[in-house]
């Protein structure tokens, strides 16, 4: 079993297990493979999350840096263990805006002798974080004057700068802007505009299929899904999604069957854990997701081979006869 994007206490705000209690975890379970991928450190304090903030803006850059610093050394150390749940580390890339995106490249060159891929991710919009809370993600809908047509499109436009310039082997959460499409929020179907529930055009923003309803929100993901297939990017399934009560893991089954139709997409699997509970969260129904609704043959996973990282396969009918399923059930069963 495999997750190619994980993080800790010990190295986010918001995480909340130890590193050494996850990686454990996910050796008790049996995993083949379980990536390290702290987050990068941010260098403005505009993209502070509201729990990173202490008011002393320069130290708390400061402290993302030590932290990323410690991460390298802990991350290193684990490896060097030769567990029996092999570690690839990484780190993921926070698409703010292009100074952090080269930001990114510069550390991924810096520390190539730990850092051996990267999870490239988007987790602002205008500047306004979209995965923090229904508060900020209202903030960034508010920014582009109420149209969620516009927020897809600008986050879809930042990932495709991200995409071109990083080449991030793993791109992470491909539609993270789906999480705070609440049940209380009502689009006006034709033009994407927030309206009232008692709207004649209006649905529920939690429904919406956007690859299928909006063409210009569809042509701007089939060109960065073109993108990465072009240098050989990974897109994971990421099961965060369905841990925060989204219909579907990362990516939801529009863009996932919309990523098939383009030659050279390859899948990986993420939990995306932030600790001991998330290690293969959903990960059952991430297989009947897999399996049943997008109708995968195969999945794809980072192997280390001497010394150099490389992508292997797996078919989807070995994938269900793992090792790991026979432990992940009991201790679903024990755990339930």
């Amino acid at each position: 079993m495999y997750s190619h994007h994980s993080h800790s206490l010990d190295y986010i705000a918001h995480g909340v297990d130890c590193l050494e209690d996850v990686i454990a975890r996910a050796n008790d379970m049996n995993f083949e493979l379980f990536c390290l991928t702290e987050h990068m450190p941010r260098i403005d304090s505009q993209y502070l999350y509201p729990e990173e903030v202490s008011n002393q803006n320069g130290e708390d850059i400061e402290t993302l840096q030590e932290q990323f610093r410690r991460f390298l050394v802990h991350a290193s150390e684990i490896k060097a263990r030769e567990l029996p749940t092999k570690c690839i580390i990484g780190m993921e890339v926070e698409g703010c805006d292009s100074n952090h995106i080269s930001y990114a490249k510069k550390l991924m060159e810096k520390n190539k002798h730990v850092l051996q891929f990267c999870v490239g991710s988007v987790h602002h919009v205008n500047g306004i974080p979209i995965d923090f809370d229904q508060a900020e993600w209202n903030r960034a809908l508010e920014f582009v004057g109420n149209n969620l047509k516009t927020l897809i499109k600008d986050y879809f436009e930042l990932q495709y700068k991200l995409i071109k310039e990083m080449k991030p082997l793993v791109v992470g959460h491909f539609d993270l802007f789906r999480l705070y499409c609440s049940k209380e929020v009502f689009i006006d179907i034709e033009t994407g505009q927030r309206v009232d529930q008692k709207f004649k055009n209006a649905i529920c923003a939690a429904d919406i299929s956007f690859a299928d309803v909006w063409d210009d929100v569809r042509a701007l993901a089939v060109r960065n899904l073109e993108a990465i297939a072009s240098y050989g990017g990974l897109i994971e399934i990421n099961t965060s999604g369905l841990r925060k009560k989204l219909r579907d893991p990362y990516p939801h089954r529009d863009f996932a069957k919309l990523a098939k139709t383009i030659i050279g997409t390859r899948f990986v699997l993420s939990d995306d854990a932030h600790g001991v509970s998330h290690v293969g969260v959903c990960y059952n129904k991430a297989l009947e997701y897999i399996d049943k609704t997008i109708e995968l043959d195969r999945l794809h996973f980072l192997k280390e081979e001497d010394g150099a990282l490389k992508v292997g396969c797996i078919g989807i009918e070995d994938f269900k006869k793992a090792p790991f399923w026979k432990r992940y059930n009991e201790v679903l069963r024990k755990e339930s």
